[in-house]
């Protein structure tokens, strides 16, 4: 199976290829309206110039094969200069993306060394501290918001690598990663009555960064589970389609209420309408990063209605290479 696509390098050749067509379409314009402009004054500027010999004809005939094939001409050439200008107009675009990769990465190794020494630290306190100490509590909150920082950090390198080269990362086992992220969202499932199963087959694997789709799925799950009603349903799936793999969550809940699915993958998106309350249905961050973990991995996320009513968000990233 071929690499899955850069997508930085996807975006450039898009857009590449979108200002070419656009420069060869003007240009075909203007010798489609050229030549039908000298095609309607011909006969004004041939009156009068040797009456209605059949020279005339002759030359009008000439006037036409030499317009069509300038015109001809003139598209191809077009649209090769076309070409030619949008790679060096996205050329700055490019390296602006790329820059951006490096400091996501560099960033991402000078946080890296001081938040470990800051997680071990707080480690060291809490297990000085004697149980009853009414600080412990806080000393405890302390150590996940640095593990959630450690975390952070992690998934902006693997998304800075995976962007590189979306086929590096590590093998995952995809029941045990939605397993995993069942168990963590029992508590919010049960705190609102809302049922959480796990289908799909036993083995199924992916190549990726695990913490960064760990986050995107239990994002999915977290949504899901704040718009499905008490007695509702969230499943988390994951099933083989060809050279694809797919991850779903499909909720029993309000439905995207006709919002555009690709409107709400942009950040801080309201749909129509909510559970919750007036405004719609909204999604925040939460979506766009998603899409950002799966573009990442080579892949896209897609939002629409379930089987039975609700939404079914999907993840497809491509299956690893034999």
């Amino acid at each position: 199976m071929t690499a899955p696509t850069d997508p930085d390098q996807q975006l450039l050749r898009s857009a590449t290829r979108r200002m070419a067509w656009q420069l060869a379409a003007a240009s075909a314009v203007v010798v489609v309206l050229a030549a039908l402009a000298t095609l309607a004054l011909s006969p004004v500027l041939g009156h009068g110039r040797g009456g209605h010999e059949g020279g005339f004809d002759r030359d009008d005939d000439v006037l036409r094969t030499t317009l069509l094939v300038a015109g001809t001409i003139g598209v191809a050439i077009a649209g090769l200069a076309g070409l030619l200008i949008a790679r060096r107009a996205v050329a700055p675009l490019g390296e602006a993306l790329a820059r951006q990769r490096r400091f996501v990465a560099d960033a991402g190794h000078e946080l890296r060394t001081p938040l470990t020494v800051m997680h071990t630290r707080a480690q060291l306190i809490a297990r000085r501290m004697p149980p009853d100490d009414p600080a412990l509590p806080a000393m405890r909150q302390l150590l996940d918001d640095s593990r959630t920082l450690g975390e952070i950090v992690d998934e902006l390198l693997a998304s800075a690598q995976l962007s590189a080269d979306p086929a590096r990362g590590e093998p995952i086992a995809v029941p045990e990663l939605l397993h995993e992220v069942a168990a963590s969202m029992g508590v919010l499932a049960d705190q609102r009555a809302v049922g959480l199963r796990v289908a799909g087959p036993d083995a199924l694997w992916v190549t990726g960064s695990r913490t960064a789709l760990r986050r995107a799925v239990a994002a999915l799950v977290d949504n899901a589970i704040g718009h499905t009603p008490a007695g509702g349903t969230v499943e988390l799936a994951g099933w083989p389609a060809g050279d694809r793999v797919v991850l779903a969550v499909t909720d029993t809940g309000e439905g995207l209420g006709g919002a555009d699915p690709e409107e709400l993958t942009r950040r801080f998106a309201r749909g129509e309408r909510s559970a919750d309350g007036p405004g719609g249905r909204r999604f925040g961050l939460g979506l766009a990063l998603v899409r950002e973990v799966a573009t990442a991995h080579g892949g896209h996320l897609r939002l629409g209605p379930g089987p039975t009513g609700g939404v079914q968000a999907v993840i497809e990233i491509p299956a690893p290479r034999a």
